[in-house]
């Protein structure tokens, strides 16, 4: 029943996320190596200011960092891409 079950960690999703990723076609994963991914249960003020969002749960995820058509080999060398999951927002949704 619903009533008996708990929301998950931020470290239980956190688990969850990695072990889906890791679920994906390895030529999917090959692009995205290093990619780190973190779990929050929101987003901070700066990136809901930075995103004209008018809730804390209007964001469920963000990427940060390059997009692969964006990069090039004469890149100087930049923080490694991230995904971030909110929590509560996803648990709301």
């Amino acid at each position: 029943m619903w009533t008996d079950l708990k929301a998950p960690s931020l470290a239980d999703m956190e688990a969850t996320a990695h072990e889906l990723f890791a679920h994906l076609p390895a030529r999917f994963r090959a692009l995205c190596e290093g990619l780190i991914i973190r779990v929050e249960d929101f987003p901070t003020n700066e990136v809901l200011d930075e995103m004209e969002a008018t809730s804390e749960f209007d964001l469920l995820g963000l990427f940060q960092g390059l997009g692969l058509p964006h990069q090039s080999s004469s890149d100087i060398p930049r923080l490694p891409n991230m995904i971030w999951l909110y929590r509560r927002p996803i648990l709301d949704y």
